[in-house]
């Protein structure tokens, strides 16, 4: 926001422009949408998060110089853009009524190699690549390829039974994918995301580099590790992975045995079905837990929702023990 509070300003990352929006103008906007709603408190919501115009008329957009904006710095009226894949400024110059009086790029070191890594961790984060342009890999599984702790209802396993969106780390290590194992592999899920999701048509070489991406991302080190290795607290909760079975479907190295299994979690349409076992590793970084994110933390998937002990035999564990294999589990 400018110090003045005259206008804020968002860098729209996955399609590389500058929103500037009236500030003043938009409270007006709003007051007077506000004045217009009923007296019936009911009514009383200005739903305009499903207007998708509500900011045009108050709101510029502009196109900036470099790629993958992030930070912003506003000084008087001049905004600058840091943007991280072209490792640039774009140097934005407002006029008084916030037009753009100039812009210009500036470098911040030499050109970076373009390698197919690189050039697929920036398609997975480009939404102009998307049909309507807002859209990217990014907007559900974050600039780093985990996830947004939503839960989305895909119709690659029917309608009306949303999934926990899943981490990317060892999506092509440990076929198959999806919380049904609907994807037979990685490779399949991502031409099928640019196709049914993006609804774009797109060489194959930019699956390709999106695969190799995806390929090289790798766990960080859990922060409950103690200079590196397992408290004393995870330490015991390892013996107990291996003494109450968890190790049977989540062997190392990638806790994961990749295949499927009811272990009674399926509601409604999913009743009855075999779920894909995920992987344990940075588990410590995406809760929520489960298919449908109903565990909020690990705890609570080995305490409240493996009540007949069909992930493991932890009922037989006291709560000390259950907090000891929790540990063990988010240090992994």
């Amino acid at each position: 926001m400018s110090p003045d509070g005259r206008f804020l300003c968002v860098s729209s990352a996955g399609n590389d422009e500058l929103r500037v929006i009236d500030l003043p103008a938009m409270t007006r906007k709003i007051d007077a949408a506000v004045a217009a709603l009923s007296a019936d408190a009911e009514a009383m919501h200005l739903n305009a998060h499903n207007d998708l115009s509500f900011i045009a008329s108050v709101s510029r957009r502009v196109p900036l110089k470099g790629k993958g904006p992030r930070a912003l710095a506003i000084v008087g009226q001049t905004v600058y853009a840091a943007e991280y894949f072209s490792d640039s400024l774009t140097r934005v110059e407002l006029g008084a009524d916030l037009e753009v009086a100039s812009i210009s790029g500036i470098a911040l070191g030499p050109e970076q190699p373009m390698t197919i890594e690189r050039q697929g961790q920036i398609f997975f984060n480009d939404a102009t690549l998307c049909f309507q342009k807002w859209q990217s890999c990014a907007s559900c599984h974050s600039d780093d390829g985990r996830m947004d702790a939503l839960n989305w209802d895909l119709l690659n396993d029917g309608i009306g039974n949303p999934k926990n969106v899943k981490s990317l780390v060892f999506s092509h290590q440990t076929p198959p994918v999806m919380a049904l194992g609907v994807r037979d592999k990685a490779e399949t899920a991502v031409r099928a995301g640019i196709k049914y999701i993006q609804f774009a048509v797109r060489p194959e070489e930019d699956a390709q580099a999106i695969d190799a991406y995806l390929a090289s991302l790798e766990p960080l080190p859990s922060p409950r590790l103690m200079n590196g290795k397992l408290s004393p607290a995870a330490a015991r909760g390892e013996k107990l992975f291996a003494e109450t079975s968890c190790v049977t479907c989540h062997p190392p190295p990638y806790y994961t045995d990749m295949k499927a299994y009811d272990v009674g979690t399926g509601k409604g349409q999913d009743a009855g079905k075999a779920f894909d076992t995920p992987t344990l590793r940075e588990v410590w970084r995406t809760s929520p837990y489960l298919h449908d994110g109903r565990a909020v933390t690990v705890y609570d998937v080995i305490k409240i929702h493996n009540p007949d002990d069909k992930r493991g035999r932890t009922s037989i564990l006291t709560e000390p023990q259950v907090r000891d294999l929790a540990e063990y589990v988010e240090s992994l």
